[in-house]
């Protein structure tokens, strides 16, 4: 049984403090949230204790292993304390709204021997999975272009939001430019980005978009495209197409079921599903069975700190692209 120390009480927090009181292989110590009554009802809840201090959580030699569910300008900052008290972490991406901050993870985390994954939960869909080993088995030889879509269902998140997740081409585009080299089994070499605020002219007051497309280059030469947008009236989509030398592949959109109504001269489907979390909500199940396992020691396929860095360094370059309307060169992580 590993304990467990949350930071973050938020919505992501929710979401691993009910997965993680539900999995028999660890418990909830310790909820930790600078906003000290969200912790304390997060806690009553699920169990373990609450607090507003990083440190005291840590310093509790019941915990095995820290989940970070923070907002994006605290992930480094607990990173950090977490590396420096020796546990193993599962930290949401992405790992820092700066790249230069992101490296210094990598650096500490290698030199202190601190096992650190992150929260790509999408690798564990099992459409997303399924399309990644039949690329590796080569049922369509080599990788040549990938499309992905991420539209979000209404609401989408107030603008000043931002300040606090870092921005769609960060938050919602970590996910995908992530899934992108999985899937390629490439580096990102250069992005070039176009967006707008078609959705909330709001969002362009904290120097952010709701819609964007975006072109990613990988050293393999193969490309990859990007369709994001923060409303999508019709419910959560999402979708993968992998376009190779010898075939195509496909992660298609998911209706919330899969039942159809065939009437005289007519046919209707059950329509997409109504939230992101309503989509993926198993991945996060999967993503912590796996977490549990790197924190025990056991060599396990899960996204590394070196993923979770790649994917920040497509997201700043994209964010740069963006701003300059040009392509853009990404930086390398090492």
């Amino acid at each position: 049984m590993i304990g467990i120390a949350l930071f973050g009480a938020g919505t992501i927090g929710r979401i691993h403090a009910r997965n993680v009181a539900a999995d028999p292989g660890c418990a909830l110590r310790w909820v930790v949230d600078r906003d000290l009554g969200r912790a304390e009802a997060l806690a009553a809840q699920h169990g373990g204790r609450a607090t507003d201090d990083v440190a005291r959580a840590l310093v509790d030699d019941g915990v095995g292993a820290v989940i970070i569910g923070s907002s994006t300008s605290a992930h480094r900052e607990h990173l950090m304390a977490c590396i420096a008290a020796g546990r193993p972490t599962l930290c949401e991406k992405p790992v820092s709204d700066d790249l230069d901050d992101a490296r210094r993870c990598i650096e500490a985390a290698n030199k202190a021997g601190v096992r650190v994954a992150v929260g790509f939960n999408r690798r564990y869909d099992a459409h997303h999975r399924a399309v990644h080993l039949r690329i590796r088995e080569g049922a369509i030889g080599k990788v040549e272009m990938l499309h992905l879509v991420s539209r979000t269902n209404p609401p989408a998140p107030a603008p000043a939001s931002v300040q606090a997740s870092g921005g769609m081409l960060r938050e919602k585009g970590a996910h995908h430019y992530d899934l992108a080299a999985w899937m390629a089994g490439a580096e990102p070499v250069e992005v070039f980005a176009a967006g707008d605020c078609l959705v909330d002219p709001g969002y362009s007051a904290y120097g952010d978009v709701d819609t964007a497309v975006l072109t990613l280059r990988f050293d393999s030469g193969a490309l990859a495209s990007f369709s994001f947008s923060r409303r999508a009236a019709h419910g959560f989509e999402e979708m993968i197409e992998v376009f190779g030398s010898e075939g195509m592949l496909e992660s298609r959109r998911q209706p919330a079921l899969g039942v159809a109504l065939w009437t005289k001269g007519s046919m209707n489907e059950v329509g997409l599903h109504g939230s992101w979390y309503e989509r993926f909500s198993p991945t996060y199940e999967e993503e912590l069975r796996q977490f549990l396992r790197l924190a025990a020691g056991e060599s396990v396929e899960i996204a590394t700190l070196s993923d979770g860095v790649r994917a920040q360094a497509v997201a700043e370059a994209a964010i740069v692209a963006l701003r300059q309307r040009g392509m853009q060169r990404i930086a390398k992580i090492w």
